[in-house]
């Protein structure tokens, strides 16, 4: 599969949505990172899909949060939801912490026999398509078997835009901010920010009190109170002010990626 030239502006733009992504544990935070990779690399219009997901490095489910974006009618997200949950493994090296981003990028990508023979290559080749991007990134250095994990497919003979340099600089950027989002979560779905308590602390981060949200939710203030106890533990936040920094991306500098990584390995 070839690639269109990267264009620098292209890339600066894809870079500066990545840093929009949220900085907390949000339910539709991978399909959030999938639409970004899928705005970046799959020209508009031309079918493919992305897949974002986070989960386990080495034997086990691979998936514990999947986003997907699809541009084509012929796979749903739900389909493509599905066949990812059976996937054991993907075939690139652990990422350590020397080497948190691990890439496999166009013709690489085909030459990866492990991969040929998954059953989500051989589901993908059926419908007419074919990876131009596998990758997977270490999500916190103390947890090395919490990874995520990029897939970027399109159908054979659509041109995917940038090259390996471009793709390596957009992921790594993803996976910056996915590490002050989920660096700290399991896979617990308990530990995610629920989409209630999401729109709850966008009413705080604009400055209104609980009795305003409750008021103008239709909630009582005993119930809105709860959520935000929950958001306090789930964002590891002691006052109101803590509770807002952690939202807005201010978290200790243990949870940012080392900028070791971007001497990431490109294959």
């Amino acid at each position: 599969m070839s690639a269109i030239q990267s264009d620098p502006v292209a890339l600066v733009e894809a870079v500066e949505r990545a840093g929009r992504l949220p900085a907390i544990p949000t339910h539709d935070w991978c399909e959030q990172a999938a639409h970004v990779v899928s705005g970046a690399l799959l020209p508009e219009g031309k079918p493919g899909l992305v897949i974002v997901g986070v989960g386990r490095a080495g034997p086990g489910p691979l998936v514990d949060s999947t986003g997907v974006c699809v541009q084509s009618q012929r796979q749903g997200a739900e389909l493509v939801r599905a066949e990812c949950a059976g996937v054991a493994s993907l075939p690139v090296a652990s990422p350590t912490s020397e080497h948190p981003l691990q890439v496999h990028v166009g013709n690489a990508v085909a030459g990866l026999a492990q991969w040929r023979s998954s059953t989500l290559a051989r589901w993908m080749t059926s419908r007419g398509m074919s990876a131009f991007l596998i990758g997977a990134g270490l999500l916190a250095d103390a947890a090395p078997d919490r990874v995520m994990w990029f897939l970027g497919a399109a159908e054979e003979g659509t041109a995917y835009i940038g090259d390996t340099m471009f793709v390596m600089v957009l992921l790594l950027a993803i996976l910056r901010r996915a590490r002050l989002a989920l660096g700290n979560v399991g896979s617990n779905e308990a530990e995610w920010i629920s989409p209630r308590e999401q729109e709850i602390l966008g009413q705080l981060v604009l400055g209104k009190s609980v009795r305003q949200i409750a008021e103008e939710s239709g909630r009582s203030p005993h119930t809105v109170h709860d959520h935000v106890k929950s958001l306090h533990k789930k964002l590891d936040a002691t006052s109101r002010g803590e509770l807002i920094a952690r939202t807005l991306g201010h978290v200790p500098k243990s949870l940012r990626i080392r900028d070791g990584a971007r001497n990431g390995r490109r294959a």
